[in-house]
């Protein structure tokens, strides 16, 4: 028993620890509080104890609890408010990543977002050509380390459908979006730095983060919009480092970043010199999409524009624009852990976009997914969402005159249970956010039209059950 009794002390959290363990103090607590919290011993939202009452509690030095909290932060399991204290990560028990669940006949996919293949057959048309020439050979070898003149041509084409200006001294390629964002967080920041972006966003990047011990940090809104002042609050209050932005249909909750804000934004990181990454994965989906921040930033913004959701997910290929100053790091970086596509896929996309081939294949996506918006508002009309006809999901809000009044998480658990599986607001939100009442839908993963249908239906009525 510690020194100073605690016994009868209302403490939020009493970890117990292993002192006979090899594992040094700081990193055994905060392994304990994961274990606490995944085990439900600890609820998203909990305020910690402070630090000093803590050391108390346990009678250790106050440094090795301050150790254990700031790798707590690195992992993403608590975050820190000024003036009010230490909490729980409002995310710190959800899955980090979205996996796709194998297909069954029983489940109907409505949570991950996958391109429907039966529009691909010019990816497989090309990919048929090149297998079948006499130097398709060279293509399975290691991908080069400089691009060819074709390679760069497509790639400053395919950032022209974004209205960004771009050169051959500003692209690089790697594996997909996700491989993309690893590394730039990699190459620009350190553990223990943080990043901001919207309350609730794409889980990879949390995962990544996490991974690097970067911090992700929440921005907050002001007049219902990300303005300057919301990025100047972070940086001066969390030592914020860059940001992290999707202005064209933000995952989760679909919103479309307006021009005013684009360039406030842009005035903003032009200002203070930090960088933006700028995930511009749904932007195509959009016949004209608004220019994108980085067009606006052309020194700061980092701009990765993906084929997994507009062409081909099978490419596993994003294109990536950087600025000179931060090019060299991110491309040293992107070599240094294996992270580039391979030759044949780059080969495939170079074709594709070189000989116009993808202007179809969009076109294609974006009448499917106006298509299907117009099945939802039609099955699941007054149902309240965001995004609009050109975007290829909806986040649902759930009515608060539902009975039970169950939370996203239990909505996700009671659709699975009905053959829907949906993502709910808990696996995006980020740090000590509040967590919206409401779930993520994907209108273009299930790829049979009457089951889209038929979920439709059954999330319809699941919501109208009072």
């Amino acid at each position: 028993m510690p020194v100073n009794s605690f016994e009868n002390y209302p403490m939020s959290w009493k970890p117990v620890i292993d002192r006979n363990s090899d594992t040094p103090l700081y990193i055994a607590l905060a392994d304990t509080l994961k274990t606490d919290i995944l085990e439900g011993r600890l609820a998203p939202g909990t305020k910690l104890p402070p630090q000093r009452e803590l050391a108390d509690y346990l009678d250790i030095h106050l440094s090795t609890i301050t150790r254990a909290f700031k790798l707590c932060e690195q992992r993403g399991l608590i975050c820190s408010v000024v003036g009010r204290g230490t909490f729980i990560s409002s995310d710190a028990a959800t899955q980090g990543m979205l996996t796709i669940r194998e297909a069954t006949d029983k489940i109907i996919e409505m949570g991950a977002i996958l391109p429907n293949p039966d529009i691909e057959q010019t990816v497989t048309d090309y990919l048929r050509e090149i297998i079948t020439e006499p130097d398709f050979y060279k293509l399975m070898q290691y991908a080069p380390v400089n691009y060819d003149k074709l390679q760069i041509k497509a790639a400053i084409r395919w950032f022209n459908y974004y209205g960004l200006k771009s050169a051959k001294e500003n692209i690089l390629f790697s594996s997909g979006s996700q491989c993309a964002i690893f590394a730039i967080l990699a190459a620009l920041f350190h553990p223990g730095d943080k990043i901001a972006t919207t309350s609730v966003t794409y889980p990879g990047l949390k995962v990544a983060a996490n991974s690097l011990g970067i911090q992700v940090i929440p921005l907050p809104v002001y007049d219902g919009r990300i303005t300057a002042e919301s990025l100047d609050y972070v940086v001066k209050n969390h030592d914020v480092k860059g940001f992290y932005m999707i202005p064209d249909f933000n995952n989760p909750s679909g919103e479309l970043m307006n021009m005013d804000t684009r360039r406030e934004v842009a005035d903003y990181i032009n200002k203070k010199g930090l960088p933006l990454i700028e995930d511009s994965i749904y932007s195509l989906f959009i016949s004209k999409p608004l220019p994108p921040i980085s067009s606006f930033a052309p020194d700061y913004g980092i701009m990765i524009g993906s084929t997994s959701k507009i062409l081909s997910p099978g490419l596993r290929l994003a294109v990536i624009h950087v600025p000179e100053r931060f090019f060299t790091a991110v491309s040293n970086t992107l070599y240094s852990i294996v992270i580039t596509p391979p030759a044949l896929m780059m080969q495939l996309f170079t074709r594709i976009v070189n000989l116009g081939k993808f202007d179809k294949i969009r076109e294609l996506r974006i009448k499917e997914v106006m298509e299907r918006n117009k099945i939802f508002d039609k099955i699941c009309s007054g149902l309240r969402t965001s995004g609009d006809r050109n975007c290829p999901l909806r986040w649902a809000y759930i009515p608060d005159e539902m009975r039970g009044c169950p939370s996203p998480t239990d909505v996700e658990k009671e659709l699975l249970e009905k053959g829907i599986q949906v993502y709910s607001a808990e696996r995006f939100v980020v740090g000590n956010s509040d967590i919206p009442r409401a779930i993520r839908i994907s209108l273009i993963s299930e790829h049979n039209l009457e089951a889209y249908k038929s979920g439709l239906k059954i999330i319809h009525e699941y919501f109208h059950t009072l």
